[in-house]
């Protein structure tokens, strides 16, 4: 049986210079910020899969995601999950600016998370290749990483 094999790239691009100097006073506050860029990065590319037809909300059940291990407070592993739940199944209130954004997945059942290791797990290999190669073209050669086909750049802060 023959499947085809299809893959969104999205990346999270810091302007380190646009982050306020706080928030890398500590390395629980600078890995809660880097939690939040990831979170609402995946958020976006789904947003995007979702415009652009290619997933339905509402037939979405389980959703898995395999991330790279990287430096975590104690209980940073947890929280990234939790924050990624919250945003994609239940859906977040923003008290300060009283917002309130829907879930993107009313369905989904579960939200499974994995920290691998590059070395060892294909796709997150993939996935640091890319991220690797976005750093690259962001420092230095903006025409061509705006010329990188099929990527959806999600810029912050």
């Amino acid at each position: 049986m023959a499947f085809e094999l299809y893959c969104h790239k999205f990346c999270g691009i810091v302007k380190q210079e646009s982050v306020l100097d706080s928030i890398f006073e500590s390395k629980k506050t600078k890995q809660r910020y880097l939690d939040y860029v990831y979170k609402i990065s995946v958020k976006r590319a789904f947003e995007q899969l979702i415009l652009n037809k290619q997933i339905i909300p509402n037939e979405i059940e389980n959703i898995y995601f395999f991330v790279d291990e990287h430096t975590t407070a104690t209980n940073g592993r947890y929280e990234l999950r939790e924050g990624i739940e919250q945003e994609l199944k239940h859906g977040t209130h923003n008290f300060e600016y009283n917002a309130y954004y829907p879930p993107i997945f009313p369905n989904v059942r579960s939200i499974d998370m994995k920290f691998c290791n590059s070395e060892s797990t294909l796709l997150v290999r993939a996935a640091d290749i890319v991220a690797n190669r976005v750093f690259y073209l962001q420092r230095n050669d903006l025409i061509k990483l705006n010329a990188i086909n099929d990527i959806n750049l999600i810029y912050f802060p």
